[in-house]
């Protein structure tokens, strides 16, 4: 993984498809369609720093995206990238929605309860079918929090605090 804190996956570079260098990418964003107006992206191989990749085309295939780089001219190139996480600069990001946050925005937050407790810190912000689920550690143990409006009462990433309310077995 990649130590750059300006650089966010929207995407993880699978197989190579086809013979002219095209990769499959599988989306790891809310905002997919955001892949057909790209003209670049960052590409992280295998634990190394990103690196800009101008992009020649982008065509979906179901819910998989195939990407052609430029400089990827075949089926050999694009197979190295295989396992890549593919990127781009915190300032590209789509804006979100009110009440809306990037998980990359939570983690390292700090988590209080509703008399300015504290809780502990999020590690991590596990997607889930109903809600989001943040991983909050304490130090010693981890407590899984979901993200719904009866538990989380604020996020200020400007005060770098998450407020939930305490309810009965929930950190337990």
């Amino acid at each position: 993984m990649t130590h750059d804190s300006d650089f966010v996956v929207i995407g993880r570079v699978g197989r190579a498809h086809g013979t002219r260098g095209e990769i499959s990418v599988e989306p790891v964003t809310d905002f997919p369609q955001r892949f057909d107006a790209l003209k670049e992206v960052l590409l992280a191989e295998k634990g190394s720093d990103p690196r800009k990749h101008e992009i020649e085309s982008v065509r979906w295939k179901g819910r998989i995206a195939l990407f052609k780089l430029k400089g990827v001219d075949d089926r050999d190139q694009a197979a190295r990238l295989n396992g890549s996480l593919l990127g781009v600069r915190r300032g590209q990001v789509a804006p979100t929605g009110e009440d809306e946050y990037y998980h990359f925005d939570l983690i390292g937050l700090r988590v209080v309860d509703e008399k300015g407790e504290g809780v502990g810190v999020v590690k991590d912000v596990l997607r889930m079918p109903a809600n989001d689920v943040l991983v909050v550690s304490d130090g010693s143990r981890e407590m899984l929090v979901p993200t719904v409006k009866q538990v989380v009462k604020d996020v200020s990433l400007d005060e770098g605090v998450i407020t939930i309310e305490r309810i009965p077995g929930l950190l337990d």
